[in-house]
């Protein structure tokens, strides 16, 4: 077992990329980043696959946690545990039907902002149609503050509100199997947060009543 870790080992390192990566093949047509996948168990090579594509196949077991990924913008071949380090932490979020590619960039982008012993509990994300859906902003709750994260042209925008700033939380069912999520900050200003499928509204609410206390 160990002389076929080692061999593969060797493979990966001597491989050059391009031979199995289409660059032209980097981004899909919506512009989301592609990934190739190296399978150890069989030296075979899967993809271009979209971040979501792959998460899906470690959840089946297809691929695993120690195979190599290739992507645009990386050095070479790396294990997808270091890559997608984030992978088993995700898997509660995305209990309440969440976009899993957008919890995953969600959950990196703010865990590099999060203080010392700051947790995050729940990720919300909008579900918008049409030329809406490339703009599905999140709610973010964690253990310290109630956080907001836009998504816009330019990038990402996060705001953050401390929960001792956050006077009261609020949520209106609007048909249709979504919701609004609201809450009211310093009590003169209100954030309403329309288009959240309701089963995410609701968790939404209770946490945040139960983290307000």
């Amino acid at each position: 077992m160990n002389d076929q870790r080692l061999a593969s080992d060797e493979r990966v390192a001597m491989m050059d990329a391009s031979d199995s990566v289409d660059h032209e093949e980097s981004r899909s047509e919506s512009g989301e980043l592609l990934f190739s996948v190296l399978r150890r168990r069989d030296d075979e090579t899967l993809g271009p696959m979209t971040q979501s594509e792959l998460l899906e196949k470690l959840r089946l077991g297809e691929v695993d946690k120690s195979d190599m990924v290739f992507f645009e913008g990386s050095p070479g071949w790396e294990p997808i545990e270091e890559v997608f380090e984030i992978h088993e932490q995700l898997r509660h979020f995305v209990d309440d039907g969440q976009d899993r590619a957008v919890v995953a960039d969600s959950y990196r982008e703010v865990a590099d902002v999060l203080a010392h012993g700051e947790e995050i509990f729940y990720i919300a994300v909008q579900e918008k149609s049409g030329f809406l859906s490339r703009q599905k902003n999140c709610v973010i709750l964690t253990n310290r503050r109630l956080l907001v994260l836009h998504r816009r042209r330019g990038g990402m925008e996060l705001e953050g509100y401390p929960w001792s700033e956050v006077t009261n939380t609020l949520m209106r069912d609007d048909a249709g199997g979504r919701g609004t999520f609201s809450f009211l900050v310093s009590m003169d200003r209100r954030v309403d947060l329309p288009h959240i499928p309701l089963q995410q509204v609701r968790r939404l609410f209770q946490l945040s009543q139960e983290l307000r206390q």
